[in-house]
């Protein structure tokens, strides 16, 4: 499997605290069948706001901790996960902002309570800069909820929609924050809505990364093939486009 969505560098957000932490993040998920991760950084206003310098420091060193340990059994690439405000699109024009393993996909965020219309103006400008916006975790904007049209509208756009590995889990029946989320998740992947699915793992305890139990399901639902579309060859594509 290829994880495009994860918070697996250390140091950076609120994902892995130390070089310790990252390396037993991705022993679990390499465990699970990841073999080729996307590390994408929260890049947000006023919260996580490390320098692009200081992110490819905390790489390069997790990079040659990862090769010491796998050989070439893994393969670890930066990216970052944006979250989207007026000045992005003049950022990433700058190239302020990694870039999804150096190809022209972007991945973003929004605020979970976007207006469709304001959600597909954003998607527009990230578009005309030439890059292909990759939409993390579609399941949480409640204007998305049983909203085909504005999807399709996305899609036309020439987005891709993300959904996270643990909304694709079954819904506990006490107490289960997610549900709303993994609801809407169950809609978008019977209505073939959904492109990706990744971990958006930041810890191996309050937010683990889930990708064989949702690989499980997905096949389980919809047959082996979906499943490797979803969590190999349309991220594998993905790390093809280059500018």
């Amino acid at each position: 499997m290829i994880d495009i969505h994860s918070h697996i560098l250390y140091g950076v957000d609120d994902g892995a605290k130390t070089i310790e932490d990252s390396l037993a993040l991705i022993e679990e998920m390499y465990n699970q069948g990841v073999k080729i991760f996307i590390l994408t950084p929260h890049r947000r206003k006023n919260m996580f706001e490390k320098s692009k310098q200081e992110i490819e420091e905390n790489f390069k060193k997790l990079k040659q901790a990862v090769k010491e340990k796998y050989n070439d059994l893994i393969r670890i690439y930066l990216g970052t996960e944006i979250y989207y405000t007026e000045d992005i699109p003049d950022k990433i024009e700058r190239n302020e902002i990694h870039s999804m393993a150096g190809t022209r996909n972007v991945l973003v965020e929004f605020n979970y309570g976007i207006r469709a219309k304001d959600l597909e103006d954003a998607i527009y400008n990230i578009v005309t800069l030439g890059k292909t916006p990759i939409i993390a975790h579609i399941e949480r904007y409640d204007c998305l909820e049983k909203n085909d049209e504005t999807i399709l509208n996305l899609i036309e756009l020439g987005a891709k929609m993300q959904v996270n590995a643990e909304s694709i889990l079954k819904i506990n029946l006490f107490g289960d924050n997610k549900k709303v989320y993994k609801k809407r998740a169950k809609y978008f992947l019977e209505n073939d809505l959904v492109d990706i699915i990744a971990s958006d793992a930041h810890n191996l305890s309050t937010r683990k990364p889930y990708m064989k139990k949702a690989y499980d399901i997905i096949v389980d639902k919809y047959g082996k093939k979906r499943a490797e579309n979803l969590f190999y060859k349309t991220p594998a594509r993905i790390m093809m486009e280059r500018d």
